[in-house]
């Protein structure tokens, strides 16, 4: 990697299948850090590209951190794949703490859930100060922007109440999965 580009840890925190190993996976895929052939067949192809363990792949989990990385013309990145499992926040924390910024994965049919809280409130604790939504799984709610807007609502709310101001954080509508706003703009969210 470039030496002249700045470099930065980035956690991806949230509840638990709410989409940060698919859309880590997807990320990596469209910006070059990894292959089309690196992808496994089936709807589970982007979160194994991180979720590698046995376990997590019987399970359906992330249960322990998973580094990556990719660069841009100006940033090298690690990404840290955060678990969401409460039974896994340990793993959670110490991926957070390695963070300069981090982007919460919440799903737009489920909503803030109770990682989604316990992840604001520790990723905050732990001094990440930027921060990014992603608003995710918004193909499973047809991309309705009235149901974004309603999420974008609530979780501004939330991160407000810890100490991030809404208006400096941007909300993105994504679909991990069919790659909606990952790298460029989707059609499907005007």
């Amino acid at each position: 990697m470039a030496k002249d580009k700045t470099h930065m840890n980035l956690a991806f925190i949230g509840h638990v299948d709410h989409g940060k190993s698919t859309l880590v996976g997807h990320l990596l895929l469209l910006e070059g850090a990894i292959a089309e052939q690196q992808l496994d067949d089936g709807e589970d192809k982007f979160r194994f590209v991180m979720d590698k363990l046995g376990e997590e792949r019987e399970r359906g989990v992330t249960i322990d951190l998973a580094h990556a990385k990719f660069e841009t013309q100006k940033y090298e990145y690690t990404v840290v794949d955060c678990p969401g499992h409460r039974d896994f926040v340990k793993n959670m924390i110490t991926g957070a703490s390695q963070a300069d910024a981090a982007v919460l994965v919440v799903a737009a049919n489920d909503g803030i859930m109770p990682q989604t809280k316990e992840h604001i409130f520790l990723s905050k604790t732990l001094g990440i100060n930027q921060l990014i939504i992603a608003i995710n799984k918004m193909d499973v709610v047809d991309y309705s922007e009235d149901k974004f807007n309603e999420l974008k609502d609530e979780i501004s709310k939330l991160i407000a109440s810890v100490g991030f101001k809404p208006s400096e954080v941007p909300f993105i509508p994504v679909s991990a999965f069919e790659g909606d706003n990952i790298t460029e703009k989707s059609s499907n969210t005007p």
